[in-house]
C-alpha cells in the first residue's frame, strides 16, 4: 500500500481536471484512474481529509453524468472509497445520494441508489452513535408522516440495505416503526415492492427480541386476509423470518403450526376447481415453512407423525394425472416411467406447478432426517424410502435429483448413527443396546433394489445430460457396499463412457475403499483403464485425483501399470511440487509392493530428497514404506536415505521430521552410528532430548557411553519416561543398582520394572514380592510391582497389597499398584472389588484400582463396564443423603466414568447414560459426570468433540447450577474444552457466552461475612468461578481474528460493569487493554463514564490506606495496574 503523499496529491489534481472535461471517454478514463488510486493509496486517502472531500464531490457530481459509463465508472468508485472515509463523512455522503433519489413511484433501481448501497456496504464506523444518526436522517425518506413506505424501489432497496448494516443501532421505537410499515407494504403494494419488503423484514428479525417478535405476529395477523393471495404472502413472510432466526418461533410454534396444515388443505376430496395452481403455490409454500421451522428442534418433535403423513400424501402428488397418495400403496412397488426423452425438455415453469410440491416433499423428507435422525427408522417402516426410490423417475429433473438428495440423506444418517457399532464385532451383551429392527437393517434389505432402480435410471440418461449422471455417481459415493450388486452398476457406468471426470473417479474411490475386490469382475480392467488416463493427463486436478483412486486400487491389488505411472509422476522434475507431493504420499502408504518395487521406490525417493519442496513429505513416505516393509527393505537403500538426511538433519525444518523418521529405522535397520555424534550435539544443547534418547537406544553404542547419557537424562524433567526406558533397557541389569540408590526418582522405578520384564530376572521379582510381604522398602516395592503386575503374572496376593491401605503413606500407591496387577485378569477380581465397593469397604480406594483396571483396558467386555458404571451411579446416589458434593469421591468417579466412555466410543450406550446422568437430581452424579468430561477433554488421546457433543453442552449449561462446586467443574471444563477444542467450539459460543457473563457480578447468595475478632470480612464464595468467568473472556479476546460470532462490544461492556473490584481487577484490566485493540471494539459514554468513576473509587480507597500506612503489597500491585488501565484507556484517546 503506497505512502507516497507527493504523488498521490498530482495524480488527484490530474484526474479532476481530466473529469471536468467534455470528452466521456476521457471522463470515464479520469473515474477509472481515480478507482486505481483509492485502491492504492487509500492509506493517504484515510489520512488526508481534503483528498477525500474532493473525491466525494467528484463522484456526486460524476454520478449525475449524461453518459451511463460515466455514471457507472463513477458508482464503481464507491465501493474502495468508503472504507477510507471517517463517520461524519460517511453521514454526510449517504445524505447527499438520499436527496438526489427518486421520489415518486419507480420500478426501477436509481443510480443514487445504487451508489448509497455501495457505500453501506463498504463502511467501517467508528461509533455506533453514527449509524444511529444514518439511521434518524434517512429513515423519514422512505417511510412517511403516514407510517407507510414510500411505493419506490429505491425505497425498498436502500431501508433493506440500512437494516443489514446498521440493523444492531436501531432503536425498538424504531423497529416497531419499520416492522409496521414493512408489513402493511408486503399486503398492499405492488408484487416487487411486496417481496422486497418481505425480504427486508425478514433482515429486521434479526435484532427482534421475544417480546417484540410476538408483537410482529401479532402485526402480520391483523393485516392479513382470508383471500389466497394474502395467505401466500403470510407464507413467504413466514419463511423469510424463519430463514432469518428460526428460533424466534419456538414460543409460538402452536401458533403457527394449525394456519400451516389447515392450508396444505389435507382433505383430497376438496375440489378448488379454478384455484387449483394457487392452492398448490400456497401448499409448496406451507410446505417450506414447516422446512424451515424443523431447525428449532424439540419443539415439533410431537408433530413428527404428522409431518410424515404429510411427506406420504404429497411426495408423489399429481391431481392432473390421479397418481396422489389415494393410490399411494398400490403404486408403491411399481416402478414409474423412466427418465425419459419425453421429459427432458419440460417447462418447470409452466402452469403445472404440482412439481414443486413433489420436490419440496422430499426437501422436507431430508430436513426430518437432518433434524431429527432418529426418524430415519419410521421414514423405513412408513415406507417413505420406498415411495421416494420407486418414484425418483419424476416428470421433472428437478424433483428427480431432489428425491435422489433425499434418499442421499437418510442413507447417510443412517450409516453415521449406526456405522461406529457396526464397524466392530457386536459383543454379546450389546444385544440389549441395539434395536431389534433398526435403520441400518432396513436399509440393507433395499440395497439390491437401489441398486437396480438407479442403475435402471442411469441406462436412461441421454449422451447429453453429464449433471445426472454425476448426480447417480455421488449418491453412490456414500451407499457403497454393494457386494454382488456392484457388477451390474459398473457395468452400467462402462456402457456410458462419459469420459474422466472427477465424479467418476471419487465414485471409483469410494467403491474401491469399501467393497472386496472380488466383487469388481471383469469391470477392473476398465477402471485400471480409465484411472491410468488420468494418471497421464494434462489436466494438474485429473491427474491428482487419479493418484487417490489408484492408491485405493493399489492397496486391493498390485498393478505394475499404475505403479510405474505414479513412479513417473514422483520422479519427474518437470511436474510441479504439489503434483510430485501427492504422488510421493501416496506411494509411502502403498501395503501390497513387491520388495523389488519398494527398493525402486526408495531409490526415488533418495532423489526428492534434494528438492526442497518435497522433502518433508519424501521423509514421512520414506517412514511409512519402512514400517510395512521393514527388514525385507534392501539395506543399501536405507544407509543412502540415512546419507542424505545426516545432510538435511541441521536444518530445522527437516531435522524434527528426520528424527522421528529415524526412530522408526533404527527399529529396524542397523544404521552407521557415526550419526549418533550429530544427535549428542543436539542433546547437549538441550533439543529434542525424549527423540534421540529412542534413536541412542537403538544404535549399536558403547554400554559405557549409553550410561553416562542416561545418567544425564535422568534427572531432567522433560525427557519422557518412554525415551528413559527404552536406553536404560538397552544398557540392561547392570543399570539397576545405579537406578536403586534413588529410588524417590518415579521414572527410575518403571525403568528398573521395564529391566526386570525385559531380562526375565525372576529372582530379581521375587525377592521383592518377599520384600513386600514382610513390609520391607514398600514405597520401592509396591511401585515397582505395580509396573512389573501390569504385563507378568505374580506371586503376591491382594491381601499382601490391602494391607497397605491402613497406611496414609502408601495407600494409594497400593491401590494403584494392585489395579494394575489385577488388570490381568480383571473378569475375575473386578466383581469381588465392585462388592466390597457397594459396601462401602476401602471405597475410594478401590476405585483408585479400578481405574488401573480401565485405564490398561485389558480385554474387558461390555458387562464389566457396565457393572462399573452401575456400582459408581450406586455410590454417588448414597450421596444425596449428605447433600453435598464429596469432592475426592465425586473426581475418582468421574474418572472411572471417563475411561468406561472413551473406550466404548464405538458406542452411544454409556453416553446416552451419561446424558441421563446430567439431569440427575443428585449433586454428586451431576459433579462427577461433568467432571467426567473435563476429564475427557484432557486426556491424552484427544476425543474429537462430536463425540461427546450430546453431552458437552449439558454440561456446559451446569454453569447456572445454584451448588458452587458444581459451578465451578463446570466452568472449569468449558476452560478446558477451549484450550483443547477451540475451533470446535467457534459455532456454539453465542449460545455459551449468555451463561457465562451470569457468572461476573458479584451475587449476594455467595457472600459470606467471616468474624475475625472485632472486625468483619466479606468473602465472595464464587470468587473462584468468577475469576474463572473472566479468564474465559480473556480467552476470547486473544483469538478475536477467530471470532466472527462473537459481539466484543457486549464482552467489553460486560467486563466494565462486572470487573472493577480489587480481586477480579488484574484479570479485568488486562481484557479491557485487550479489546480496546480491536478497530471495531468501543467503549460507549456511559461504560466509559462507569469505568472512569470505577477506577477513581478503588483508587481513592487505596489512598486512604496509604495515608493510614494500612495498605499491603496486593493493594500496592492493585494500584499500579488500575493507573495503567487509566493511562492506556484515557490518557492515549
Amino acid at each position: 500500500m503506497s505512502t507516497d503523499f507527493k504523488g498521490a496529491d498530482q495524480k488527484l489534481k490530474e484526474i479532476v481536471s481530466k473529469s471536468k472535461d467534455v470528452d466521456p471517454d476521457l471522463r470515464f478514463m479520469a473515474l477509472n484512474d481515480l478507482n486505481k488510486l483509492l485502491v492504492e493509496h487509500s492509506l493517504i486517502i484515510n489520512k488526508v481529509n481534503s483528498y477525500s472531500q474532493k473525491i466525494v464531490n467528484l463522484l456526486l457530481e460524476s454520478i449525475t453524468d449524461q453518459n451511463s459509463d460515466v455514471q457507472s465508472q463513477a458508482l464503481k468508485c464507491f465501493e474502495p472509497l468508503a472504507p477510507s472515509l471517517d463517520d461524519d463523512e460517511i453521514l454526510n455522503v449517504l445524505i447527499k445520494l438520499n436527496e438526489k433519489q427518486i421520489t415518486i413511484n419507480s420500478i426501477t433501481t436509481s443510480i443514487h441508489t445504487m451508489a448509497i448501497i455501495e457505500v453501506l456496504k463498504n463502511i467501517n464506523l467508528k461509533h455506533a452513535a453514527t449509524g444511529q444518526s444514518i439511521i434518524n436522517k434517512l429513515l423519514p425518506s422512505f417511510i412517511g408522516v403516514n407510517g407507510q413506505i414510500k411505493d419506490s424501489l429505491d425505497a425498498i432497496e436502500t431501508l433493506t440495505e440500512l437494516i443489514k448494516t446498521l440493523g444492531t443501532t436501531i432503536s425498538s421505537t424504531q423497529n416497531q416503526i419499520i416492522s409496521k410499515a414493512l408489513v402493511e407494504s408486503i399486503y398492499r403494494s405492488q408484487n416487487i415492492i411486496s417481496k422486497k419488503s418481505i425480504t427486508s423484514l425478514g433482515c429486521l428479525v434479526n435484532n427482534f427480541s421475544q417480546g417484540e417478535f410476538k408483537e410482529l405476529l401479532q402485526l402480520i395477523n391483523s393485516n392479513r386476509d382470508l383471500n389466497l393471495d394474502s395467505i401466500l404472502l403470510t407464507f413467504l413472510t413466514y419463511i423469510s423470518l424463519a430463514k432469518a432466526n428460526n428460533s424466534l418461533f419456538t414460543p409460538f410454534i402452536d401458533d403457527v403450526w394449525p394456519f400451516s396444515v389447515s392450508h396444505l388443505h389435507l382433505d383430497s376430496d376438496e375440489n378448488f376447481e379454478d384455484d387449483q395452481i394457487k392452492i398448490d403455490d400456497i401448499r409448496n409454500e406451507a410446505l417450506r415453512f414447516i422446512s424451515s421451522l424443523l431447525a428449532v428442534g424439540s419443539p415439533l418433535q410431537q408433530h413428527i407423525d404428522q409431518i410424515l403423513n404429510i411427506i406420504k400424501l404429497f411426495l408423489r402428488y399429481d391431481p392432473y394425472t390421479n397418481t396422489s397418495d389415494n393410490d399411494y400403496d398400490a403404486d408403491l412397488d411399481e416402478d414409474e416411467d423412466d427418465f425419459g426423452e419425453e421429459y427432458d425438455d419440460l417447462d418447470e415453469g409452466s402452469d403445472d406447478n404440482t412439481w414443486k410440491i413433489r420436490k419440496q416433499s422430499a426437501e422436507l423428507t431430508s430436513e426430518l432426517a437432518k433434524s431429527f435422525p432418529f426418524v430415519t427408522q419410521q421414514l423405513f417402516s412408513s415406507r417413505i424410502f420406498e415411495s421416494i426410490l420407486n418414484s425418483i423417475a419424476d416428470s421433472s429433473e428437478a424433483v428427480s435429483f431432489a428425491k435422489i438428495e433425499s434418499l442421499n440423506t437418510i442413507i447417510d444418517i443412517t450409516v453415521e448413527q449406526h456405522g461406529k457399532r457396526s464397524s466392530r464385532k457386536r459383543r454379546g451383551s450389546d444385544v440389549s443396546m441395539a434395536d431389534v429392527e433398526d435403520s441400518l437393517t432396513q436399509l440393507n434389505k433395499f440395497r439390491s433394489t437401489i441398486v437396480t432402480k438407479l442403475t435402471k435410471e442411469l441406462s436412461g440418461v441421454k449422451q447429453n445430460n453429464i449433471n445426472k449422471y454425476n448426480t447417480f455417481l455421488n449418491f453412490f459415493q456414500s451407499f457403497n457396499r454393494l457386494d454382488e450388486d456392484l457388477k451390474p452398476l459398473l457395468r452400467n457406468i462402462r456402457e456410458h463412457n462419459f469420459g474422466l471426470n472427477l465424479d467418476l473417479l471419487q465414485f471409483y474411490s469410494s467403491l474401491l475403499q469399501n467393497n472386496d475386490l472380488q466383487y469388481f469382475g471383469d469391470e477392473l480392467p476398465y477402471i485400471i483403464e480409465v484411472i491410468n488416463d488420468g494418471l497421464t493427463s494434462k489436466a494438474h486436478i485429473s491427474v491428482i485425483n487419479s493418484v487417490n483412486t489408484a492408491i485405493h486400487l493399489l492397496n486391493l491389488s498390485y498393478n505394475e501399470q499404475l505403479i510405474t505411472s505414479i513412479i513417473e509422476i514422483a520422479a519427474a522434475p518437470k511436474n510441479d511440487s504439489e503434483l510430485r507431493k501427492t504422488a510421493i504420499e501416496s506411494l509411502g502408504n502403498l501395503s501390497l509392493l513387491p520388495v523389488n518395487k519398494v527398493n525402486d521406490i526408495l531409490s526415488v525417493f533418495k532423489e526428492t530428497l534434494a528438492y526442497e519442496h518435497t522433502v518433508l513429505v519424501t521423509i514421512s513416505a520414506i517412514t511409512s514404506l519402512v514400517e510395512i516393509y521393514r527388514e525385507s527393505i534392501d539395506f543399501s537403500r536405507i544407509n543412502d536415505i540415512v546419507v542424505s538426511y545426516k545432510i538435511l538433519i541441521r536444518d530445522s525444518t527437516y531435522g524434527p521430521h528426520i528424527l522421528d523418521s529415524l526412530i522408526t529405522i533404527v527399529r529396524y535397520f542397523n544404521i552407521d552410528i557415526t550419526i549418533g555424534n550429530i544427535l549428542l550435539e543436539f542433546f547437549n544443547n538441550d533439543q529434542y532430548q525424549s527423540t534421540i534418547l529412542k534413536i541412542l537406544a537403538h544404535l549399536n553404542l558403547e554400554k559405557s557411553n549409553l550410561k553416562s547419557i542416561f545418567l544425564k537424562a535422568s534427572v531432567i524433567e522433560e525427557i519422557d519416561d518412554d525415551a528413559l526406558i527404552d536406553i536404560g533397557v538397552k544398557i540392561g541389569s547392570e543399570l539397576i543398582p545405579i537406578l536403586e540408590e534413588n529410588t524417590e526418582n518415579q521414572k527410575n522405578i518403571k525403568v528398573i520394572a521395564q529391566i526386570a520384564l525385559n531380562e526375565n530376572l525372576t529372582n530379581y521379582v521375587e525377592k521383592a514380592e518377599l520384600q513386600l510381604k514382610d513390609h520391607k522398602y514398600p514405597a520401592f516395592n509396591i511401585k515397582l510391582l505395580g509396573y512389573i503386575g501390569q504385563e507378568k503374572e505374580l506371586n503376591i496376593s491382594i491381601e499382601h497389597l490391602t494391607v497397605y491401605f491402613q497406611e496414609d503413606e502408601f495407600k494409594l500407591d497400593a491401590a494403584e499398584a494392585l489395579g494394575k496387577i489385577i488388570s490381568k485378569r480383571s473378569i475375575e477380581y473386578v466383581p469381588s472389588f465392585l462388592n466390597k465397593i457397594s459396601v462401602n469397604e476401602h471405597r475410594h480406594l478401590l476405585l483408585v484400582s479400578i481405574k488401573q483396571v480401565l485405564k490398561l483396558n485389558n480385554g474387558l467386555n461390555f458387562e464389566i463396564y457396565n457393572n462399573v458404571w452401575k456400582t459408581i451411579v450406586t455410590v454417588l446416589e448414597e450421596q444425596n443423603e449428605v447433600n453435598e458434593v464429596n469432592e475426592d469421591l465425586a473426581k475418582i468417579c468421574a474418572q472411572n466414568i471417563g475411561y468406561i466412555l472413551v473406550n466404548n466410543n464405538d458406542s452411544n450406550y454409556f453416553f446416552n447414560k451419561a446424558s441421563e446422568l446430567l439431569e440427575s437430581s443428585s449433586k454428586s452424579i451431576i459433579y462427577s459426570v461433568v467432571a467426567s468430561v473435563k476429564f475427557i477433554l484432557a486426556y491424552e488421546h484427544v476425543v474429537s468433540i462430536e463425540l461427546i457433543e450430546s453431552i458437552l453442552f449439558q454440561a456446559f449449561n451446569k454453569i447456572s447450577d445454584e451448588d458452587l462446586k458444581i459451578k465451578q467443574i463446570a466452568v472449569i471444563t468449558l476452560i478446558t474444552s477451549l484450550n483443547n477444542q477451540f475451533n470446535s467450539l467457534i459455532p456454539y459460543l453465542d449460545t455459551i457466552l449468555p451463561t457465562v457473563y451470569e457468572e461476573l457480578p458479584a451475587r449476594k447468595q455467595y457472600q459470606h461475612v467471616l468474624q475475625i475478632g472485632p472486625f468483619k470480612h466479606k468473602v465472595d464464595k464464587a470468587l473462584e468461578v468468577r475469576k474463572n468467568s473472566f479468564e474465559i473472556l480473556y480467552k476470547l479476546a486473544l483469538n478475536h481474528s477467530l471470532l466472527k460470532n462473537v459481539d466484543f462490544n457486549e464482552i467489553l461492556s460486560k467486563v466494565v460493569r462486572s470487573g472493577l473490584v480489587n480481586d477480579i481487577i488484574s484479570i479485568s484490566s488486562l481484557i479491557i487493554i485487550k479489546l480496546l485493540e480491536f478497530d471495531e471494539v468501543l467503549l460507549n459514554s456511559e461504560d466509559k463514564q462507569y469505568l472512569s468513576e470505577g477506577i477513581e473509587k478503588l483508587l481513592s480507597g487505596i489512598k486512604k490506606k496509604e495515608d493510614a500506612q494500612k495498605d499491603t503489597k496486593d493493594e500496592q500491585e492493585t494500584k499500579a495496574i488500575l493507573i495503567n488501565l487509566r493511562n492506556t484507556v484515557f490518557l492515549q484517546q
